[in-house]
């Protein structure tokens, strides 16, 4: 395979949804986001990776999907109509490092995605909590004081084609046509990753906004589009920096046969300090 020099593509974001008012804790709409000082809604920073998807695996191949990683951090707000020039390119030890920067060149997330196993799943925690639970009702409430470090958490179904699997399908096939893989179509890898934002809301209530600010994702198999995941946490860390809270989870992605398809660490902010107006 011959490994590329640079993969590159520009687009604008797009935030479907963003003028939504029913959603009072949705930071991903125009109402919350101006709210925290914030220009508009934000753009998930896991469609920004949709759309960088197609750029990895043609520079590593479809087995990236099942024997690679990717190691990504949200670094400055997205909005719609953003312009984005999204760059992958060779790094060492044969990975490639991504980028996706507005027109000032500033990077707004950036990462490392490679073959084989990543760095980081070598303290990964497994949850031994992997039997299917019911959705928390009441979600228990997360703070800075109560957060349960060390913890395993619910096991919880995930059901194909909710809102966030779809938006983040649709960033990855967007222009592209379907994500293949060994002739049949594929769940998009940050579909797979998405499902810890899925999660973690799952699991919590956050009493406000919260914000996704990095993944690391070890992906193990192929996943079909329709079919239904499970996910199994473990709450590995909270701390506060700059007046946001945030909390780190890694977790387990099962498929419908039980077979793992991904490991995960997941960092959000919990409670989101308000900002400046931007």
């Amino acid at each position: 395979m011959t490994v590329p020099a640079k993969l590159e593509r520009s687009l604008s974001a797009y935030m479907p949804g963003a003028g939504r008012e029913d959603q009072p804790e949705n930071i991903h709409t125009d109402k919350v986001a101006k709210s925290l000082g914030y220009r508009g809604a934000l753009v998930y920073g896991t469609t920004v990776y949709g759309w960088s998807v197609p750029l990895i695996v043609e520079a590593l191949g479809d087995d990236w999907m099942s024997d690679g990683w990717a190691d990504l951090a949200i670094r400055r707000p997205i909005y719609t109509g953003d312009r984005l020039h999204i760059t992958l390119e060779p790094g060492p030890g044969g990975a490639f490092v991504l980028a996706a920067c507005g027109d000032d060149g500033g990077a707004k997330v950036s990462g490392v995605v490679g073959k084989g196993t990543g760095a980081w799943t070598a303290d990964h925690v497994r949850s031994k909590r992997t039997e299917v639970e019911s959705l928390p009702n009441p979600r228990p409430l997360i703070t800075l004081e109560a957060a349960p470090v060390g913890e395993d958490l619910p096991c919880l179904r995930a059901e194909p084609h909710d809102r966030l699997t779809n938006l983040f399908q649709e960033a990855t096939e967007y222009e592209r046509g379907a994500l293949l893989a060994r002739g049949r179509r594929v769940l998009s890898p940050a579909a797979i990753s998405g499902r810890m934002t899925w999660y973690v809301h799952a699991v919590w209530d956050y009493a406000g906004p919260a914000l996704h600010t990095s993944s690391q994702v070890q992906y193990l198999n192929f996943v079909d589009p329709d079919e239904p995941l499970t996910v199994a946490g473990h709450f590995r860390d909270a701390y506060e920096r700059n007046g946001h809270q945030y909390s780190i989870t890694d977790g387990v992605v099962f498929g419908a046969d039980g077979r793992e398809v991904a490991l995960t660490r997941h960092g959000s902010i919990f409670k989101v300090a308000k900002q400046e107006s931007q």
